[in-house]
């Protein structure tokens, strides 16, 4: 890979202005262009100010509700698919307090896999 000089660089640089410069003879100025400027800057500058402040002084509110209701119940969904007879697999669901909440309510969907011959050799 080549490199390029420094004063290539620089004059790359330089063509790639996205805004170029206007000749001076071009440019007039006056008194009410500046005092658009001015205007312009200053409100730009409040609201940048406004937003920050605005930013700083935002707070998050939680709020939390005990669940009365001690009757209704959690349910969940599991599906798991593991490679042993369902007789042989158990589960004990437990909350925050460590006390049981289902063993027996769960629902055991027995299925079946049918290997190809190959398979059932390598198996062996």
């Amino acid at each position: 890979m080549r490199r390029i000089s420094r004063k290539k660089a620089l004059t790359l640089v330089k063509e790639l202005d996205a805004f170029p410069k206007v000749p001076e003879s071009y440019v007039e100025t006056t008194a009410s262009g500046g005092t658009v400027s001015l205007v312009a800057f200053s409100l730009m500058a409040v609201l940048s100010f406004l937003e920050f402040f605005v930013y700083r002084n935002t707070w998050m509110n939680y709020e939390y509700e005990v669940d009365k209701d001690f009757t209704s119940k959690l349910r969940i969904n599991v599906d798991i698919t593991v490679a042993m007879r369902c007789q042989y697999i158990g589960a004990d669901v437990l909350d925050l307090a460590e006390t049981m909440v289902a063993s027996d309510g769960l629902k055991y969907e027995p299925v079946r896999f049918e290997l190809p011959p190959e398979r059932k050799l390598w198996h062996m």
